[in-house]
């Protein structure tokens, strides 16, 4: 469990990197050469019938600038939906949510190979996903390699999940900017002063950032990949809104304004009650 300072900490703060690891050496070796299995099998191609992600995409502008991107590769992995039921991210979830039953909303694997590693702009994470009301929470970001400045680790904006949406000025600013975005918070916010931070995460660690907080990270130009899963929740209060647009709508057969804890198996329950739940099987 999170201590009262750590979860006062993320309060305040709108992110938290836990002390401890909370996966094995091991454990992120299995995750590493699952994550190339899953692309290997992406790019010759997956057979209908076969497990597979919901996404599998690369960002790209250049040659120069590549993002992988995967979504659900724990429907794809045995490996990585153990990650979904960890027992200590989940009860800190619960913890930094206040909310005892906890649904997964979805996994999305963060991949930046060496050299040409692409950007990942500024954004809020809770205003691109129009079909929850209200905002997803927290998001844990579990690192599969040491992440640094060097090899393009993901950079805070302490406080500002208190400011409101502006996802529109953050996803406009261009990658040249990426470092140089200013910003005037609210005088009344708890904080008011604009400061960018680094965020470096140890292999094994995980991250917690509020899904309104600021963040983005820039490219990896090192010789060292920087590999990533980030695992969304959404809480016992999430419904569906009908009109928005998402990758994952189309595995939602739910009417306008139902709770999403009924939207089925894309979505396994993970805490009920305050407690986690074993991964079944």
């Amino acid at each position: 469990m999170l201590t009262a300072s750590q979860v006062a900490e993320f309060n305040r703060n709108g992110c938290l990197v836990a002390p401890q690891p909370v996966i094995s050496d091991s454990e992120v070796e299995e995750l590493r050469g699952e994550l190339d299995r899953v692309l290997a099998r992406a790019a010759k191609g997956f057979a209908p019938e076969e497990a597979q992600p919901v996404l599998v995409s690369k960002w790209s502008e250049t040659p120069e600038s590549i993002l992988w991107q995967v979504v659900n590769i724990w429907e794809a992995s045995t490996a990585f939906r153990r990650l979904l039921h960890l027992p200590f991210v989940v009860k800190a979830i619960s913890q930094l949510t206040g909310q005892p039953d906890l649904m997964i909303w979805h996994d999305q694997i963060q991949y930046k190979p060496p050299f040409h590693g692409g950007i990942n702009n500024w954004h809020q994470d809770a205003p691109l996903w129009p079909i929850l009301r209200p905002e997803t929470p927290v998001t844990a970001w579990i690192a599969l390699d040491e992440v640094d400045e060097s090899n393009g680790c993901m950079w805070m904006v302490p406080g500002s999940h208190k400011w409101g949406n502006h996802i529109d000025l953050l996803m406009k600013s261009p990658e040249s900017e990426f470092l140089n975005l200013n910003w005037t918070p609210p005088g009344d916010a708890e904080i008011n002063t604009f400061k960018k931070i680094p965020w470096p995460v140890k292999k094994g660690h995980v991250s917690f950032h509020h899904s309104m907080t600021w963040h983005g990270s820039h490219k990896n130009k090192s010789d060292r990949p920087r590999r990533a899963i980030a695992i969304h929740f959404m809480t016992g209060q999430a419904r569906f809104v009908a009109s928005g647009q998402h990758v994952m709508k189309r595995f939602v057969e739910l009417p306008d304004g139902a709770p999403m804890s009924q939207a089925g198996a894309h979505f396994p329950v993970v805490c009920k009650d305050g407690e986690p739940v074993r991964m079944p099987g």
